[in-house]
């Protein structure tokens, strides 16, 4: 009965935990297959004596136990040591492609044209997107991002997909933030750059095609950036695992008050 019990609630956690408790996923696939085992050996034979089930029923408790607590802790472990590394770090290292985004967002911002580039770090965004886009695999350089967003280019009126350096799918359909904290009101860029970042560990950059202005979003929170010191020193901080309602001197303009447990 305990054993059918806890098999019940991880069979829960499996469908309703979020994306984050990874842990939970692959605990069910041990339980499967112990509970496969130890099912083979019982109805193997009908005439099992009460015994042999009670200390079957402990032993698969103290197995199913063992590997939730490993994978857990694994988990943990490696969570907590790349936080670790990461806030300990004085300075990152920026990759090379952003200082090429960084160039093509300034040449839209002069001419006012709408963009908004979307960068994958660790969550997958399939999922979370409303629909995937165009794929697209080609190396991120201003030549190639700046025409994207003209209005006569075919694919200008979604996001730009970036993931490992290069651009993997353009015209993107992100999913939109319903409710959000700011003083302006914003288009559908800027919505689905919050949206997509409450959803993912994401990082969102938009260039408003009414103002001209550049902004970053990381975790439900947009900030305004002016120049390129700022660009690069958002971009170092989310880097680090921090959260963009710690950073100081920087323009917060919208949040959905997603408020994460970064550091």
């Amino acid at each position: 009965m305990l054993i059918t019990f806890i098999a019940a609630l991880i069979g829960l956690g499996y469908f309703f935990y979020p994306p984050r408790f990874n842990w939970v996923r692959s605990s069910v696939k041990y339980l499967a297959g112990i509970f496969c085992f130890w099912a083979a050996i019982l109805f193997a034979e009908p005439q099992v004596q009460p015994s042999i089930w009670r200390a079957a029923g402990l032993l698969v408790l103290l197995i199913s136990a063992f590997l939730l607590l490993a994978d857990f802790t694994t988990s943990f472990v490696i969570r907590i040591s790349e936080r670790l590394s990461l806030i300990f770090k004085r300075k990152i290292r920026l990759p090379a492609y952003l200082e090429a985004v960084w160039s093509a967002y300034e040449n839209l911002a002069a001419r006012k044209v709408g963009a908004l580039i979307v960068i994958q770090r660790n969550h997958p965004l399939r999922a979370s997107m409303r629909g995937p886009g165009i794929s697209f695999d080609a190396e991120v350089i201003p030549e190639i991002l700046i025409p994207l967003f003209f209005t006569t280019s075919p694919v200008h009126d979604g996001a730009v997909i970036i993931n490992k350096g290069r651009i993997r799918a353009v015209k993107a359909i992100l999913p939109l933030a319903t409710v959000m904290d700011g003083t302006v009101n914003f288009g559908t860029r800027h919505r689905a750059a919050i949206g997509i970042t409450e959803k993912t560990d994401a990082v969102a950059l938009v260039v408003s095609e009414e103002r001209g202005q550049i902004s970053i979003a990381s975790r439900g929170c947009l900030v305004r950036v002016r120049n390129g010191d700022e660009f690069r020193r958002v971009l170092s901080w989310i880097l680090k695992g921090r959260s963009l309602f710690k950073l100081k001197d920087i323009d917060v303009i919208a949040t959905t008050k997603v408020l994460d447990d970064l550091v």
